[in-house]
């Protein structure tokens, strides 16, 4: 039983040390980085399969999509657009409390506006999206 629990807490302790080597080697963002995709539907999303411009713009001739993530000086993802066949697709615009937390993401997709906002521990506030 002691052997056990020691190896959860090696393996726990690995962990997280494999986590704080990650975040210091972590590249800080450029203002405007291309993004094949993304993975989950939680705001704000998580860009991945980061591209150059030059690619985005061949994945556009193949009429697939793309995306264009934008970054403020803190790091913090601001605005993604996303593209497909060339054409605007949706857009998500993000605030932050000082605390870092999402304030609000401002999703707009064709003609509608939906606006969905936090407090500052996470928690969404609006109660129904807010069409514009």
């Amino acid at each position: 039983m002691k052997l056990a629990i020691l190896l959860v807490t090696l393996a726990g302790l690995a962990a997280l040390a494999a986590r704080l080597l990650l975040a210091l080697t972590r590249k800080p963002h450029d203002p405007v980085e291309y993004y094949r995709g993304w993975r989950g539907y939680r705001h704000p999303i998580k860009l991945e399969n980061r591209i150059t411009k030059e690619e985005a713009e061949a994945i556009t001739a193949q009429g697939a999509a793309y995306l264009i993530g934008y970054y403020g000086d803190d790091g913090k993802l601001t605005c993604v657009v996303k593209f497909l066949r060339g054409e605007f697709f949706f857009e998500y615009l993000y605030s932050y409390h000082p605390n870092g937390r999402l304030k609000s993401a401002r999703v707009t997709r064709r003609d509608r506006v939906t606006l969905l906002e936090y407090d500052p521990r996470g928690r969404r506030v609006s109660q129904d999206s807010i069409a514009f």
